[in-house]
């Protein structure tokens, strides 16, 4: 069984959802409009929280350039157990995470997380 520290330092480990957002057309607004979401997490399924041409929308991402490469460093350990039957997986391969990220199983479904180093 974890420790109580080990599970807080994995709860507040900041996890993304794959791929970026689409580039924003280059379009002049005419009224900007209330935000639809300040994170990713408030948009449903793998949408994500971005820049559109009149304010922020839940939009659905685009590929990485390289979905398929895979990071270095390893996951980090997944403490706990998920209460959803078939919890969902916001991303399949590393590549598809921005940046150093790495999609990692975590305690429900995949999501792009900070790696351990290896």
């Amino acid at each position: 069984m974890p420790s109580s520290k080990l599970l807080r330092d994995y709860q507040k480990r900041p996890t993304f959802k794959a791929g970026v957002c689409p580039p924003k057309k280059s379009a002049q607004c005419l009224r900007y409009e209330k935000p639809e979401c300040q994170s990713d997490w408030q948009c449903l399924g793998k949408k994500r929280c971005c820049p559109d041409i009149c304010g922020i929308k839940c939009l659905d991402p685009v590929d990485t350039p390289s979905p398929t490469r895979r990071k270095p460093g390893r996951c980090p350990p997944a403490y706990g157990q998920c209460m959803m039957l078939k919890p969902p997986n916001y991303c399949e391969m590393d590549g598809q995470c921005e940046r150093d990220l790495k999609c990692c199983m975590g305690m429900c479904g995949k999501s792009c997380v900070s790696p351990v180093k290896a």
